[in-house]
């Protein structure tokens, strides 16, 4: 038994066998769908409130999920993107992406997003030269993890463009 661990381990660290990738997908509250149904129906700052709400909840939690954080400060910023609060939308889409590179690394496609949303919110401020260097950060990760071809690596040249 104690061979066949020590094997694995050496199969693991030459990676021979992959160890699985933490989960990068939060779980769906109701207070999360209720918050998108008010952003899809463009009452943006209800959105803000639901969202702001949901991240205080979790945040007081003692074990906070990082998913849920990283999750919740995207779609907050997008929200306050939506609504024209660029600065706190920056700040929560900065959150997020602190949390995506420490926990998955700079190569992640939850990165690359992150990346782009930060990109789009500079490009809506007029801050160009930003813009560029976000979305084009975001467009390095995509080709790396996705191919020339995929359909998200068109998005990030629309956001070049």
């Amino acid at each position: 038994m104690n061979q066949l661990i020590g094997l694995i381990v050496v199969m693991t660290l030459m990676g021979c066998v992959s160890t699985p990738e933490p989960s990068t997908k939060a779980t769906f509250t109701s207070g999360m769908e209720v918050a998108k149904k008010a952003h899809e129906a463009g009452n943006y700052r209800e959105a803000v409130r639901l969202y702001t709400n949901e991240l205080a909840a979790e945040e007081a939690k003692p074990a906070p999920s990082w998913a849920q954080l990283s999750y919740l400060h995207n779609g907050l910023g997008l929200a306050l993107d939506y609504a024209g609060l660029y600065d706190k939308a920056l700040e929560n889409y900065q959150k997020s992406l602190a949390i995506y590179l420490k926990q998955l690394g700079p190569e992640h496609s939850s990165v690359a997003t992150s990346y782009h949303n930060i990109g789009s919110v500079h490009n809506n401020k007029g801050e160009y030269d930003k813009a560029l260097e976000y979305n084009q950060k975001s467009l390095a990760i995509k080709l790396k993890q996705l191919g020339p071809e995929h359909t998200n690596v068109a998005i990030s040249y629309s956001g070049i463009g």
